[in-house]
């Protein structure tokens, strides 16, 4: 990792936060206060409803305790005589046993969605992901799921379109780029904080927690007493940022230009040459230094295209049409570099991705790198004009190898893979014209583990009623689940009962929740309709 010093430095002045209505994520009954309780009395003077969402029982996790239980519930009522102090009217919990948040992420996201949709926060405040403890870190990551899903979530997405976070720090400092002066609520917050008296007689907390206030003063001028920190993230950054680079400033090393190996670009078109020029200039707006473009022209019209591309350019004309994975195979034969990357001519590429793919590749040495990839819709507005209508991120799953033979949940054009193992696993099987690239994903990954970059470096792009002969859903295409059980069938020795098994489970438990979420939502609705009066006063008294 490098360092870029001007996101490092704190900030050298206090500003003001403003919230219509705020959900606080806390891993314990404290954290809300240890970690921003000086803003949250500051938001609740001002008016806005704050909710916070406790995720854990408390029950002490590693800690040696006599009674868990009611050590759980003397902690809990002491976040509530600490919330009448901050000004807190509103709480959740979902109770999951203290110390193994880790372990329950996805029921983490879950429920933070239900309080979103629910709370309708235009703010949300959590643990930076660069805690001390797993738990505080398990919180972060249940946010970053559950924002994740509303790319196929069409209420958690708007209900999270204009939302922003905040990340706050209780046992780890995170590199701010926002200081709140919360010096005139210090008397405030030492009462709360007094009111967790059972962690006060086993940590040095109220200490801890004001001189970390007093600490982040050291930029400011004279006068300011005491500071709590932050760093600024939008929703959209969740889905669309690597986790290493949120909350610290670290930005992902990038080798020098001439150390940086050529990449192979293979574009397949047909018959598209306003998208394919898109394409290409997405291409030429990453100024990678030594990229090569094999355009693999499959059977349409020879495309007129401008010279005046920073790129080397191979053109390869098949006549007639090939079809998907001879075209692919083809660019890969014409193709010279040390890398091989996919672009259909429909979709894009963002500024960053080769420098992100290849700096990934290199440092972590990897053969077979990937990103995210977001969905862009568009609608075609005027004649010519298309306009980008939505925009989803369904796409960000850690490599598995097991669901990868049920599952093919990389996006080709996310792909960046070493050539000589192109060469070793052998070439695209031209016996498929839909999955040829899941195949070949594959074979790789019985050779290799794959490096995953959770961070979004391309569209994909569909366009709403048009011809789209490359990048169509494959599920409306003919012969969909033909080609699917072909690919299955391919593999099928891999799909032993242990890996089945395990990858079906995923799988099953991914869909159980989407269903609950879904069946939540719809009942919530349903509600509304038959009696908005009981619905409101419902949520208002924290009651499902």
């Amino acid at each position: 990792m490098t360092l870029a010093a001007d996101k490092l430095a704190p900030p050298g002045r206090v500003e003001q936060v403003r919230a219509r209505r705020v959900l606080v994520v806390a891993p314990h009954y404290d954290d809300e206060t240890l970690g921003c309780g000086g803003l949250l009395i500051q938001l609740a003077a001002a008016g806005a409803p704050i909710r916070v969402l406790f995720l854990s029982d408390s029950s002490g996790g590693v800690e040696d305790v006599d009674d868990r239980e009611s050590y759980a519930r003397r902690r809990r009522l002491e976040s509530r005589r600490a919330g009448e102090v901050l000004g807190v009217g509103d709480f959740g919990e979902l109770g999951i046993r203290d110390g193994v948040l880790a372990s329950h992420v996805a029921v983490i996201a879950q429920g933070v969605r239900a309080a979103i949709l629910e709370h309708q926060p235009d703010l949300v405040l959590v643990p930076s992901p660069h805690e001390a403890t797993s738990d505080h870190l398990a919180a972060f990551a249940g946010l970053r799921r559950a924002l994740a899903a509303a790319a196929a979530d069409d209420a958690l997405f708007e209900a999270t379109r204009h939302t922003s976070i905040l990340q706050y720090e209780v046992n780890q400092p995170l590199n701010p780029d926002l200081l709140v002066d919360v010096s005139a609520q210090v008397p405030v917050l030492e009462q709360a904080i007094a009111c967790y008296e059972s962690q006060l007689t086993r940590h040095p907390y109220r200490e801890a927690a004001l001189g970390l206030r007093s600490y982040r003063t050291y930029t400011l001028a004279p006068g300011v007493r005491a500071v709590e920190a932050y760093r600024r993230l939008r929703a959209h950054d969740l889905v669309t940022r690597p986790s290493e680079t949120i909350g610290t400033g670290y930005v992902p090393v990038v080798p020098a230009r001439g150390d940086r190996p050529r990449v192979s670009v293979i574009v397949r078109t047909v018959n598209r040459p306003e998208r394919l020029v898109e394409a290409l200039e997405s291409l030429a707006s990453t100024g990678y230094p030594d990229l090569e473009v094999v355009l693999v022209n499959d059977g349409g019209a020879i495309p007129s295209l401008s010279p005046n591309h920073s790129f080397t350019f191979v053109r390869v004309d098949l006549l007639p049409r090939h079809g998907r994975a001879a075209a692919a195979q083809a660019g890969v034969d014409a193709a010279t570099g040390k890398y091989v990357a996919f672009l259909d001519d429909d979709d894009l590429v963002t500024e960053d991705h080769f420098d992100v793919l290849v700096g990934a590749a290199l440092r972590h040495r990897a053969p077979v790198v990937y990103a995210d990839g977001a969905v862009g819709v568009y609608d075609l507005r005027e004649p010519g004009v298309w306009v980008r209508i939505k925009e989803r991120f369904p796409y960000g799953r850690d490599f598995d190898r097991d669901l990868l033979l049920l599952d093919n949940y990389i996006p080709f054009n996310t792909v960046l893979v070493a050539r000589d193992l192109l060469d070793a696993v052998g070439p695209f099987d031209t016996g498929l014209d839909l999955f040829e690239d899941w195949d070949l994903l594959i074979r790789l990954s019985e050779r290799v583990g794959f490096h995953h970059v959770a961070r979004v470096t391309s569209e994909y792009r569909h366009f709403v009623g048009s011809d789209q002969a490359l990048g169509s859903d494959p599920r409306s295409q003919p012969g969909y689940l033909e080609a699917r059980a072909r690919v299955l069938e391919k593999h099928r020795r891999r799909l032993t009962p242990a890996a089945l098994a395990r990858a079906t489970d995923i799988l099953s438990s991914e869909a159980v929740l989407a269903r609950e979420e879904r069946d939540s939502t719809r009942a919530a609705v349903q509600e509304l309709k038959r009696s908005p009066l009981r619905f409101i006063t419902r949520r208002l008294l924290g009651r499902r």
